[in-house]
């Protein structure tokens, strides 16, 4: 199996109109950062022309914040979210972040995270319903 990676234009336009207005409200309240662009990004895990995978994330500042990260059911447990996740974290590194942030429920990926080096910061329980809890987890990179 040949997988590569590569980094992927969010095409939903009003995606980026929110996110354009967050910009502008994070600049009235630190006009000290007036050449602030958070961006969103994702980065797609394909093997040959098959989209297997991808994580979808937003920088701001210098934290990264992970808004999804999904692998198709017959490739899981091939370390493909170990490799979007590694490879969203060095990206984000060399632009400068320092710290990921991203949530996860509690029939997801809370171990997966915690073992790829996330710590729990916090949780909410029967979110989005009874009986389930949504996490959130943080890690600092290596240049913190």
């Amino acid at each position: 199996m040949t997988m590569s990676y590569t980094q992927a234009q969010i095409p939903e336009v009003s995606l980026v109109k929110i996110n354009d207005l967050i910009d502008a409200h994070t600049l009235e309240n630190y006009p000290e950062h007036e050449n602030l662009e958070s961006k969103l990004y994702a980065i797609e895990a394909v093997n040959g022309s098959d989209f297997v995978g991808g994580i979808a994330f937003r920088i701001q500042f210098e934290t990264a914040h992970v808004n999804a990260l999904a692998v198709e059911k017959a490739y899981r447990g091939q370390q493909i979210g170990t490799g979007l996740l590694k490879e969203m974290e060095q990206y984000a590194e060399s632009i400068g972040v320092h710290t990921v942030s991203l949530s996860t429920l509690s029939y997801q990926a809370l171990n997966f995270y915690q073992k790829l080096g996330y710590t729990l910061s916090g949780s909410m329980t029967d979110y989005p319903r009874r009986g389930l809890t949504k996490y959130a987890l943080y890690k600092r990179l290596p240049n913190y």
